[in-house]
């Protein structure tokens, strides 16, 4: 539920307004209002929903002048991260970077959803390099803003989309150490 929220949220244009409710969400899943509730909570502590009073949950709107400084936000974040991160790689992590790599390099029949999960499973290999959880989880909302960003650009221009992402994984593919993988993200973020 919550990652086809996400993908719902983070591919609907911004100028697009898009209400929440509860209740009809409780119905699509075939659950109770509580995993709905909870999943709406996370998405609101991530920054994609608001709840606006007299009016429910809504996506939250993306400011065109503020997308400098969330790009910003996330590099100065990764760059934090560093000082906190695992000392060296898992072999769960390589393999998980190899797959990113391979889907990379083959999007498949639905260009846009691969985009949207492969960057889903790029913000979980970061966060999962990060020791610190409240480090982690400031990463991961921050890096949620991004995506959005990005699948806005990926909705107008897939290939190109796609050709940043395999420049981005190919650099920090190269990375020896988590620190290093962090660093160079963050050196692509801005």
């Amino acid at each position: 539920m919550l990652q086809e929220l996400r993908f719902r949220i983070c591919t609907t244009h911004p100028d697009t307004p898009m209400m929440l409710h509860e209740g009809k969400l409780a119905q699509e899943f075939g659950v109770s209002r509580t995993p709905i509730r909870q999943v709406l909570q996370r998405l609101s502590f991530e920054h994609l929903l608001e709840t606006r009073s007299g009016v429910g949950t809504v996506v939250s709107t993306l400011d065109p002048a503020q997308r400098d400084l969330h790009f910003s936000m996330l590099s100065d974040m990764l760059r934090l991260c560093t000082r906190c991160c695992v000392p060296a790689f898992a072999m769960s992590t390589r393999i998980q970077l190899a797959t990113i790599t391979e889907l990379t390099a083959n999007p498949g029949e639905a260009p846009l959803a691969s985009y949207f999960a492969i960057r889903t499973q790029f913000l979980d290999l970061v966060s999962g390099l990060v020791q610190d959880p409240i480090a982690a989880e400031a990463h991961a909302a921050l890096h949620w803003r991004v995506i959005r960003w990005r699948m806005q650009t990926a909705r107008e221009d897939i290939d190109a989309a796609f050709s940043a992402l395999r420049a981005t994984v190919a650099a920090v593919s190269a990375a020896q150490t988590p620190t290093a993988l962090l660093a160079d993200l963050a050196a692509e973020t801005t």
